[in-house]
C-alpha cells in the first residue's frame, strides 16, 4: 500500500512503527478499531454499472473508512507503546486476522468466478447435476377443461379419507391407503401419509432431525438484511411402494356416496427421512435452504429446469463448482425460482440447494451466491 493511499490515521501508525524500528506492516481499518482508533463505517467501492445480464468476475469488495475527527482526539491520549504494542501482537501472529460475530451478516469475506455451464459431479460413481436436455417452451394456448363432477367428488373424498386415516394415526406414524368408488365407475386412487415435519425453532429441527437420521443443515454463516429464520421441515417419504398389494387391501373406512378407503401402516424400517431444509423470511419475501440425500449412482442424479432465455452459468466459491440458475423477466411462464444454486458433495451423497421464489423477492444474485458461501464455510 502506498504513503498516498493511506489516512492520516494509518499513516501515524506506520510512522510511529517505523520509529520504534518496527517492521513495516499494512494496518487495516477492524485493527484501527481494536485499537480506539474511531468507529469503523463501511462504504462500498462500487464498480462502473454492468450491462443487463453481465456478471462480476468477482464479488465486490468492501472497503472500510475509519471517522477522522473523533479518531484524532483518541490518538492524541494513546500512548506510543500502547499502539506499538498491538501491532507487535499483529506481527506475532502472522499479519493475518479475523472477524467473528454471530449474527449472521458478519460472513467471511469471499470471491467468486463465474465460469460457462458444465454439469457437477455428484456421486463418486459418476452421478451428475445437470439442466434438462432441451429447455421448456410454453403449449399452445388450449381450454382449460372444467372438472367433471365425478372428479369434483373423487377430489373431495380423498382430502375426507386422508384426514381420517391422520386421526387414527399417532404422531410419528405414516401410511399408505387406497381410495375406491365401489358403486359408480369402480374408479380408484393411491395415496399416501407422510406430512412433513415442521419446526418453528432450530434446535428443535436439529433434535429432530438426529433422532430420525435426517439432513442436518447448519444456520448460514450470512444471511441478507431483514432476513430472519422463520421453520425448518423434514420430509419422510417410503422406500418402497407395492401397488398390488394396496389394491388388494380389505376393510378400511367406509365414506358417504359409495367410497371406501383401504389402508395399512407402514413399518419404521420403511420410512426413510432424506430431505430437510430451513426457510428465512422478510415480510413477503423467503429463501429457502434444503439439502437431500443422492439414492442414485450413476447418471443425471438431478435434473434442473430452464428456459431459452435462463441464464444457466457456473460458479466457482473458493474452487467448489456450482450450478446458478436465473430466468429472465420476460419468462414466457414461471419455472418456480427467481434465483437458483445448486452443488454438491459427492463424498457424503447429498445435493444442496439456495432457492428464492419468483414472489416478491428482496434478494439479489450476490445475495444467493452469498448465502451458498456461508453454507460451505
Amino acid at each position: 500500500m502506498g504513503k498516498g493511499e493511506l489516512t492520516s490515521e494509518e499513516q501515524f501508525v506506520k510512522d510511529g512503527d517505523r520509529s520504534a524500528e518496527f517492521p513495516p506492516v499494512d494496518v487495516h481499518d477492524p485493527v484501527m478499531e481494536a485499537i480506539g482508533f474511531g468507529k469503523v463505517r463501511l462504504t462500498a467501492d462500487l464498480q462502473a454499472s454492468l450491462h443487463d445480464g453481465d456478471a462480476p468476475a468477482i464479488m465486490q469488495r468492501i472497503e472500510t473508512v475509519t471517522g477522522i475527527k473523533r479518531s484524532r482526539k483518541r490518538i492524541l491520549r494513546i500512548p506510543v507503546r500502547g499502539w506499538a504494542a498491538a501491532l507487535i501482537l499483529i506481527v506475532l501472529l502472522g499479519g493475518g486476522y479475523s472477524l467473528y460475530s454471530s449474527v449472521p451478516r458478519q460472513a467471511a469475506k469471499f470471491q467468486y468466478e463465474v465460469q460457462p455451464y458444465e454439469p457437477l459431479q455428484a456421486t463418486e460413481e459418476g452421478g451428475t447435476i445437470e439442466i434438462m436436455k432441451m429447455p421448456l417452451t410454453p403449449g399452445p394456448d388450449l381450454p382449460q377443461a372444467e372438472p367433471s363432477k365425478e372428479d369434483e367428488l373423487m377430489s373431495a373424498k380423498y382430502k375426507e379419507g386422508y384426514e381420517a386415516i391422520g386421526k387414527l394415526l399417532l404422531p410419528g406414524e405414516y401410511a399408505t391407503f387406497v381410495l375406491r368408488h365401489e358403486g359408480g365407475d369402480g374408479r380408484s386412487q393411491i395415496g399416501i401419509f407422510s406430512p412433513l415435519m415442521i419446526f418453528t425453532d432450530y434446535s428443535s429441527y436439529v433434535t429432530s432431525a438426529e433422532k430420525h437420521t435426517a439432513p442436518i443443515l447448519k444456520q448460514p454463516g450470512y444471511m441478507a438484511d431483514g432476513y430472519t429464520f422463520d421453520q425448518a421441515y423434514v420430509s419422510p417419504s417410503f422406500k418402497q411402494m407395492n401397488e398390488e398389494e394396496l389394491l388388494a387391501l380389505s376393510g378400511g373406512i367406509e365414506l358417504e356416496g359409495g367410497f371406501r378407503v383401504t389402508w395399512r401402516r407402514e413399518p419404521a424400517d420403511n420410512i426413510t427421512f432424506d430431505s430437510a431444509a430451513l426457510e428465512y423470511k422478510n415480510g413477503e419475501s423467503k429463501v429457502r435452504i434444503s439439502a437431500k440425500r443422492i439414492k442414485q449412482n450413476t447418471g443425471p442424479v438431478e435434473t434442473l429446469m430452464w428456459t431459452q432465455t435462463t441464464n444457466v452459468e457456473n460458479i466457482s466459491i473458493n474452487g467448489k463448482q456450482l450450478i446458478y440458475l436465473e430466468p429472465s423477466n420476460n419468462e414466457d411462464f414461471k419455472i418456480g425460482y427467481k434465483y437458483r444454486l445448486i452443488w454438491a458433495d459427492p463424498e457424503t451423497r447429498m445435493i444442496y440447494d439456495v432457492t428464492a421464489p419468483p414472489e416478491n423477492t428482496t434478494l439479489t444474485k450476490d445475495d444467493i451466491i452469498h448465502i451458498a458461501a456461508g453454507m460451505m464455510n
